[in-house]
């Protein structure tokens, strides 16, 4: 939350004319709650793993389409066990969007609807809890500017070349 994968992620689905998949909105949409709810009435087990169902069809929407995909992942989806060999194994590079923890702080302090985001104490516990798996990215890129100019870097770096792969930008720290 609050690293920029929705609106980074647009952009860059739109430069290359590809689809934008958010993975929090098929959450959602499967469930027929929003996140907050599916915590407080399923419990995070539930959306744990439903996240992982979800990720597997988007993943494999993507490929049977042969069409070039943005999918955003919520930031606990790259730090469940298993998630990043998979997406490895499937060929998928992975993009961590990094910022400095107070300037995701900054961002989130006012964002609502996120069941994890409590304080800033659990918000930093958190974040040293899932860093080691971010650090498991492909690329990491500097999330903390402006959103046009992240996307221009991420095109730079070659992450999304044409072709029909899947690519995914990986939020953090919170879903």
């Amino acid at each position: 939350m609050g690293s920029g994968k929705t609106t980074i992620g647009t952009l860059l689905a739109r430069q290359l004319a590809w689809r934008f998949v958010d993975l929090d909105d098929r959450i959602e949409e499967s469930a027929g709650l929003p996140i907050p709810q599916i915590f407080d009435r399923l419990g995070e087990p539930f959306f744990r793993q439903l996240e992982a169902d979800q990720l597997r069809a988007a993943l494999g929407r993507a490929l049977e389409l042969k069409q070039g995909t943005i999918l955003a992942l919520g930031g606990g989806t790259y730090a469940q066990p298993g998630c990043p060999e998979f997406l490895r194994s499937a060929g998928v590079p992975v993009l961590w969007l990094d910022a400095p923890i107070e300037v995701l702080l900054s961002r989130c302090m006012t964002m609502t609807g996120r069941p994890l985001f409590r304080d800033e104490p659990s918000f930093r516990a958190l974040y040293a809890q899932r860093l080691p798996s971010y650090q498991l990215a492909d690329y990491r890129v500097d999330s903390s500017g402006e959103p046009s100019e992240i996307a221009a870097h991420v095109l730079r770096l070659g992450v999304a070349p044409g072709g029909n792969q899947a690519h995914l930008a990986v939020e953090k720290p919170l879903p």
